[in-house]
């Protein structure tokens, strides 16, 4: 299959076109350059800096969540799902310092970033996860585009070869979980069940980008005819969407529809939500089919229809009062951003905006903090093995410095 070519942000005539609309110069209002600006802010790159100049205390691990209070954080190996994003923070950095000038230089920067990433690399034969995406894209992508590197490539390129291993013909869908419990339920026969997480729309980004690196239209065609299956089977009538899809790994039928991270089963889990409006953003960009363009579009109407004055709360369905989850605010704004990146226009900059705002007055973390943000929450299911809420995430900053880079590129900072 034919995919379109990599995407300039911003194209070409975007900037010139907004800044000529009275419509965005009302959109632009004082607020939201004022939230912008705290977005963009250098003690973001502080805290980043001041945890990547740190050794951690066992060797080859890399941060994942923070206690409470986002002053210490918690470690993890590399096979973790969450190792990439670390490094990543510091590409997102390096190519910020590529657009501006920072007080660290984009060489320094460089060296900082590659020291991390290293520790990631050997993850490109890693056969046993979806979350391969995850870990290799937020560093080698970024070195790849801002260096050049080709041996960035051929590890994208390798990592994509070890995703392909977890396809499934019948179902069309890559395997996203081997096995999984909880208190109430588990799988642990891949033979009987085969496990799709919504989470698994975020790595299709490797697919596409080693068929424009390899030439191999394999990759790309995978990443869709699994995006067609999300479509088809993880967004309910109301655009809200499961967690958790089994499928009968022989005849390709959909069993049941379960949450492993949210409040239950026929809830909407806000981060969830948020990876379904990146994903199907991501697809779309590569695709240009427009039945990808108005997922997206319509995932985002109903994660904002269920924001409450700009709080995103960890399930939109848990009862109140609960915890926050600041990743599913930066994670939706992103993937905003890259729609409106896409279309040309700035129609979700009032929601950006609203969202943003709230991360900036009610979860920045003080001097102490080893995160940008606190009260992000990476699983408060009463029935999880190991709950974790209300802490400082690896991957809430990770998007919250994408936010801001896609704020410059969109002429907006």
């Amino acid at each position: 299959m034919q995919i379109s070519p990599s995407v300039d942000f911003p194209p070409q005539d975007i900037k010139s076109e907004l800044d000529c609309t009275d419509t965005t110069q009302k959109a632009i209002t004082e607020e939201t350059k004022a939230v912008f600006k705290a977005v963009l802010d250098h003690s973001a790159m502080e805290k980043i800096l001041k945890v990547a100049n740190q050794e951690p205390a066992v060797p080859d691990t890399f941060p994942h969540y923070t206690n409470f209070g986002a002053t210490e954080y918690v470690y993890e190996f590399s096979k973790r799902w969450t190792s990439g994003f670390f490094s990543g923070s510091v590409w997102a950095l390096c190519e910020r310092a590529s657009k501006r000038e920072l007080p660290v230089s984009f060489e320094n920067l460089v060296k900082i970033a590659r020291k991390w990433q290293s520790g990631m690399e050997k993850e490109q034969y890693n056969t046993e996860t979806h979350d391969i995406g995850f870990m290799i894209m937020p560093s080698f992508q970024r070195d790849l585009d801002l260096t050049g590197s080709k041996p960035c490539g051929d590890v994208i390129i390798r990592a994509a070869e070890s995703l392909l291993t977890r396809w499934n013909e019948a179902i069309g869908c890559l395997r996203s979980w081997n096995t999984t419990s909880t208190k109430i339920y588990e799988f642990t026969n891949k033979d009987t069940d085969f496990l799709v997480i919504i989470d698994n729309m975020m790595n299709l980004d490797l697919l596409y980008s080693a068929t424009l690196l390899s030439g191999d239209p394999k990759y790309a065609a995978i990443a869709t005819k699994h995006a067609e299956t999300t479509l088809k089977y993880h967004i309910r009538p109301d655009n809200s969407t499961y967690h958790l899809i089994v499928y009968d790994p022989v005849t390709g039928k959909r069993k049941v529809g379960l949450t492993h991270q949210g409040y239950d089963h026929g809830s909407t889990w806000s981060r969830g939500q948020a990876w379904a409006i990146y994903g199907f953003a991501t697809v779309y960009k590569y695709t240009k089919d427009p039945k990808f363009l108005d997922a997206a579009k319509r995932l985002t109407e109903y994660f904002m229809s269920r924001v409450e004055n700009g709080a995103v709360y960890w399930d939109f369905d848990a009862p109140r009062p609960c915890v926050w989850d600041t990743s599913a605010v930066t994670i939706a704004c992103s993937g905003m951003l890259l729609l409106c990146q896409l279309q040309g226009n700035l129609e979700y900059l009032p929601q950006v905006t609203l969202l943003m705002k709230t991360c900036i007055d009610g979860a920045l973390t003080n001097e102490d903090g080893v995160t940008i943000l606190d009260h992000a929450t990476v699983n408060n299911y009463e029935h999880a093995n190991h709950r974790i809420a209300d802490h400082g995430l690896v991957y809430a900053d990770y998007y919250f410095l994408e936010v801001g880079n896609r704020l410059i590129d969109l002429g907006l900072a």
